[in-house]
């Protein structure tokens, strides 16, 4: 089981491209800053992004950026200009005039499940992945996108979709990757063998009997070494790292289907309903059947499966 693409399916993150745009300089366009999170990806040209209370910062050609939900930001050409909200900028549709010229892909990312959450807060306000940083296979999804945005054929939407995913994806890692321990515990132990070998088995059976002394034996590593060897990198125990994937499991069991509470423990590790139902209200508070109401409140375009 890869872990971080286990990750991001119980995040259900997925890509709905919504503007490509082309602006003469000066050009500038205003974000809400509401959504979860969105990509922009300055396909031609260069630019910079401001955020309230930060110096701009410079973003060059096929430089890709990641916004978290927050204060509205701006992308313009130079600092200062007067910037457009986004929503008219869509209505006024692509600039065809001659000129310095910049085109601008941003996409907004789908993003719910229980995972969705601390993925969110695992980020800073802005990631930037500049186009000297990506690799080779980043760039060439960069590449395509860049190819693709100017043509109209069949299945477009889908492709740029599919794209954008696998932006996010790169995009992640290079982030992950540099951030040292600003990065997720569970993706700093996926640079440790032992410690990988336990997360993947766990993602990918969770309702495993997962004791230390089975999880220790897997990583290769005494008991005592393998707890605090996992706690010193992922920050938790490996108890409770067990309980947070089964509890993950549990959530979008819950908010997205109607199985009982019963299929639901027997599918996430716990003997019958009573013990999950226990260890659900300890983590939430409340039980799940009611957290169950409270999530189908939430998604009013609820359809079980």
């Amino acid at each position: 089981m890869d872990v971080l693409t286990d990750q991001l399916a119980q995040a259900r993150a997925r890509g709905a491209v919504f503007s490509v745009l082309r602006r003469v300089r000066p050009w500038g366009v205003r974000f809400s800053g509401r959504r979860p999170l969105t990509a922009h990806v300055l396909i031609e040209g260069t630019g910079w992004l401001e955020e309230p209370g930060r110096e701009p910062l410079r973003l060059g050609e096929r430089d890709v950026v990641l916004m978290s939900s927050g204060a509205p930001y701006a992308l313009v050409s130079d600092p200062d200009v007067t910037a457009e909200p986004i929503a008219d900028a869509r209505l006024c549709g692509t600039d065809t005039r001659q000129g310095d010229a910049a085109l601008i892909l941003c996409g907004a990312y789908i993003l719910d499940g229980s995972f969705a959450a601390s993925l969110l807060r695992a980020l800073p306000r802005a990631v930037v992945v500049p186009a000297t940083d990506q690799e080779s296979a980043h760039a060439a999804a960069v590449a395509l996108l860049a190819d693709l945005i100017k043509q109209d054929a069949p299945g477009q939407q889908v492709l740029l979709d599919r794209l954008l995913d696998v932006n996010l994806i790169f995009a992640l890692r290079s982030w992950w990757a540099q951030a040292g321990e600003a990065a997720p515990g569970w993706y700093r132990a996926l640079s440790q063998p032992g410690l990988r070998r336990v997360l993947e088995h766990v993602h990918a059976e969770p309702a495993g009997e997962w004791t230390v002394p089975a999880m220790a034996d897997l990583a290769g590593m005494s008991r005592a070494a393998f707890s605090l060897r996992f706690r010193e990198v992922t920050g938790d125990s490996p108890g409770s790292y067990v309980t947070g994937v089964r509890m993950q499991r549990a959530e979008d069991a819950l908010a997205r289907s109607d199985v009982t509470l019963a299929q639901i423990a027997a599918k996430v590790g716990y003997r019958n309903e009573y013990a999950f139902s226990t260890a659900f209200r300890r983590r939430h508070g409340v039980s799940p059947g009611k957290w169950r109401a409270a999530a189908r409140t939430a998604q009013p375009d609820y359809v079980p499966h």
